[in-house]
């Protein structure tokens, strides 16, 4: 009897020692999983705490339908300002690109007479140009791309003063090309899918193509990349090439669905787009900026903005509210960078 009790007890060991190590593997499995969903948490208990605030005026069809709407021009510009910091250059024009790139949407059609397929050609050709300017200066005679591009914005500003006189164009802009705004499929305005269409491509170059796992390595050790046979000179040059095409992409979505041009209104997406492209560094791959941690960022903020608002806050606390978010984000990115791509084990 005591020989099969023995018995049992040692079987039993190893089973218990197999519980504790599944047990401790889980452990560890939801330790590295649970960082890269915390901004989703975050933006639920948002949800839910303005939705108990106002139940009325937040959490109804109408406004979220607003808010999804309303910042799918700034998700586009937000994935364009992420592709060349990947790379660790930024490019601080992609503002100014898309209020140029608004302009001409509602200037061309109305002051030139140019067609709707034209316009967009000239527009999106407008946002090549600016990316291969950025592309020579920065990539090949190695300018930094802080100067560069802040040189250009401010060039920019001033073409689009001469370009208007200081006055919004709305008169003469064709329905045609408003219709590519405010047209709805299955609910929702056409932007929308512009900016699902731009985070999927995105994705899928970035996670699924070679380029995208160059830019990846260029980000991390340029010389390191280098030496492993990547062509880092056209990597970055094609980064900021994308980023001034996709910017100029994001003025001709806005003037389609506001159907004007303003020359102003590029301020407005400055702060928010680089705090949305800093704070995908804490979300689903921590420490890389990633275009699902882009999509997220930019919803978190616009929730966080929108609610306020309704809860009667002063018109000074969103930019207050978005400052502080890009503060956030570069510590967030500082702290993420180093530990948690161990945890994610690259």
């Amino acid at each position: 009897m005591n020989t099969v009790d023995t018995t049992t007890t040692a079987d039993q060991v190893p089973d218990r020692g197999r519980d504790r190590a599944e047990a401790t593997s889980w452990g560890s499995r939801l330790r590295s999983i649970a960082p890269r969903f915390g901004m989703v948490g975050l933006l639920v208990l948002l949800l839910v705490v303005f939705s108990i605030l106002r139940p009325v005026s937040f959490a109804n069809s109408a406004n979220l339908r607003t808010i999804l709407v309303e910042s799918a021009v700034l998700t586009i510009l937000a994935l364009a300002v992420m592709i060349p910091l990947i790379a660790n250059d930024f490019d601080l024009s992609v503002a100014s690109v898309l209020g140029i790139a608004s302009i001409l949407a509602a200037g061309l059609p109305s002051k030139s007479g140019l067609s709707v397929p034209l316009t967009i050609i000239a527009v999106l050709a407008v946002g090549v140009i600016i990316g291969i300017a950025h592309a020579v200066l920065i990539v090949l005679f190695d300018l930094p791309s802080v100067v560069v591009t802040l040189g250009t914005s401010t060039f920019l500003g001033g073409i689009v003063l001469w370009y208007t006189g200081g006055a919004v164009l709305y008169e003469g802009v064709p329905t045609a090309l408003t219709n590519l705004g405010s047209k709805s499929v299955l609910g929702l305005p056409l932007p929308v899918y512009y900016m699902i269409a731009t985070a999927a491509v995105l994705w899928f170059v970035l996670e699924r193509r070679p380029w995208g796992r160059n830019l990846y390595a260029v980000g991390s050790s340029e010389v390191a990349a280098r030496l492993a046979g990547v062509n880092t000179v056209r990597t970055r040059a094609v980064a900021l090439i994308t980023c001034s095409t996709l910017a100029a992409f994001a003025g001709l979505v806005l003037t389609a669905r506001v159907g004007s041009g303003n020359p102003s209104i590029s301020n407005a997406y400055f702060l928010p787009a680089f705090a949305a492209a800093f704070l995908s560094l804490a979300a689903f791959r921590l420490g890389f900026f990633n275009p699902l941690g882009v999509v997220l960022s930019v919803y978190l903020l616009a929730v966080g903005v929108n609610g306020l608002s309704i809860l009667g806050v002063p018109s000074w606390v969103e930019p207050v509210f978005n400052g502080t978010a890009l503060v956030v984000a570069i510590g967030l990115a500082r702290l993420s960078i180093g530990k948690s791509r161990r945890l994610v084990g690259v």
